[in-house]
């Protein structure tokens, strides 16, 4: 059964393409967007308006996904060989499409982008691999395109393909438009709670120079040190991975397969913190990164299942459906809004027996925090919280490594993922002894501020 949104979209669609061939459709995260896209290909194709559909998408897990979904509404096989109606691909695949584009040259082709984000160009400025082998090929073997996205600009500026620009500042108007607002309104997605960890007071050693500095930004600002430095401190890992399991634990006792994600920024990264939920918390955790080939079962296993935690090395950012996941642990060193939107859209995916309020906890590091005010801006009625809370007891004195962290976890549970011996095996990995460091960091205690997006039910009544 269609939600109201599907049906105006699939409305307009059918309305937009007897006077042009590209749709696009900004849609908030979980509300539906592959449901949408097979229901406008099963309308074209009842309609003799297409013989075949092509879907992109970003990775492997989506791709399948995409199968998955299209078949089902179709009734038909989508495996892309002989007797099916469609294949899903991935934008990968796009570079060595040739065969696939004399194939279906002289056919009627409906093409389905989803993510469109991800490639870009206009025909005049510079695009990546996958969006100048999109527009050089499409321009030839589709009848009709169907643009999807929760995230309607790229972190490098440069414009997705088939957008209408309204300004001069490139904002796109697009063909029909589903947001966060209406999404909350509807029971589509959770309402989002950002909670960003400040610290007060990080005193900096350089030899026998002491600096002070009264929070994040500051330090950050002074260039002594970087974000990455931060997010590897384990007192910092530490404090952060306990609200997020507060708040899970407190969560799971109404519902019992409510889940969490963490967003590590490398595999040893990724190590170190399960080693800390292992040995402070008593959690474990699965780690899945790109570099697995098993990578897709791992994420279906914890998606199927009941595990609280999962780390991820940008594994799950978008278009992975896991509903379950309600509580995410932003530790990630990428700082793009696009990333930011897309790591707080995998958590607002409503589930039936679940809470419909997502938990999202991060560093007060300035672009973070701006991002977060401008996500709570998005949502119409909603206001904005300020707290403090302090961590009682002596001040945290621990030494900190520039280079990376030293002495990563050697777990070789193979129900968690991948390892250290995994790694080095790869040899992405290398086990060092921690040496000597430069520098010598007292955190005094930590503030939060949250950044509650809450949503007004009032407003629209």
């Amino acid at each position: 059964m269609l939600r109201r949104w599907q049906k105006d979209c699939l409305e307009q669609a059918a309305i937009s393409y007897k006077t042009q061939s590209h749709f696009l459709v900004l849609a908030a995260p979980g509300a539906g967007k592959t449901k949408l896209a097979a229901e406008v290909a099963k309308q074209l194709i009842t309609n003799d308006q297409v013989d075949y559909v092509v879907c992109f998408s970003p990775s492997r897990i989506v791709a399948s996904g995409i199968e998955e979904a299209f078949q089902s509404v179709l009734e038909r096989p989508f495996h892309g060989r002989l007797g099916s109606v469609g294949a899903s691909r991935t934008y990968h695949s796009l570079i060595s499409a040739n065969q696939l584009i004399n194939d279906l040259r002289n056919s009627r082709v409906l093409v389905v982008f989803d993510e469109i984000h991800h490639c870009a160009g206009d025909g005049v400025s510079e695009s990546n691999s996958w969006g100048l082998h999109l527009l050089t090929s499409i321009q030839e073997l589709a009848t009709y395109t169907l643009s999807l996205t929760g995230t309607p600009w790229r972190t490098d500026t440069l414009p997705l393909p088939f957008a209408r620009y309204a300004d001069r500042e490139g904002n796109i108007l697009c063909d029909f438009s589903y947001g966060l607002a209406e999404a909350i309104r509807d029971g589509v997605c959770r309402m989002p709670k950002v909670t960003a960890i400040d610290i007060e007071d990080i005193t900096v050693k350089r030899q026998q120079d002491f600096t002070t500095y009264q929070d994040i930004a500051a330090v950050l600002e002074s260039g002594e040190l970087g974000y990455r430095n931060l997010i590897k401190h384990p007192e910092i890992i530490e404090y952060l991975l306990g609200k997020g399991i507060s708040k899970l634990t407190e969560l799971r006792k109404k519902s019992p397969n409510a889940g969490g994600l963490i967003v590590a920024s490398s595999c040893e990264h990724a190590l170190q913190i399960q080693e800390l939920l292992a040995s402070v918390f008593g959690k474990m955790a699965r780690v899945v990164s790109y570099y697995q080939q098993d990578s897709s079962d791992l994420i279906d296993d914890f998606k199927n299942g009941d595990a609280e935690w999962i780390i991820s090395i940008a594994m799950i950012s978008e278009g992975t459906d896991i509903p379950r996941l309600q509580v995410c642990c932003h530790l990630t060193d990428v700082t793009t809004e696009l990333y930011f939107r897309q790591i707080t859209g995998r958590v607002i995916r409503t589930s039936p027996d679940q809470e419909n309020e997502a938990y999202l906890y991060m560093l007060a590091e300035p672009r973070l925090v701006k991002y977060a005010e401008r996500l709570n801006e998005d949502v119409p009625g909603c206001y904005m919280h300020e707290g403090l809370e302090q961590v009682s007891g002596t001040a945290i004195e621990v030494y900190s490594e520039p280079a990376g962290y030293c002495g990563a976890s050697t777990h070789t549970n193979a129900d968690q993922g991948i390892s250290a011996p995994e790694l080095s095996g790869l040899g992405l990995y290398k086990q060092e002894n921690c040496k000597s460091v430069s520098f010598e960091v007292k955190l005094k205690s930590f503030r939060e501020r949250l950044l509650a997006s809450f949503f007004d039910l009032s407003s629209y009544y």
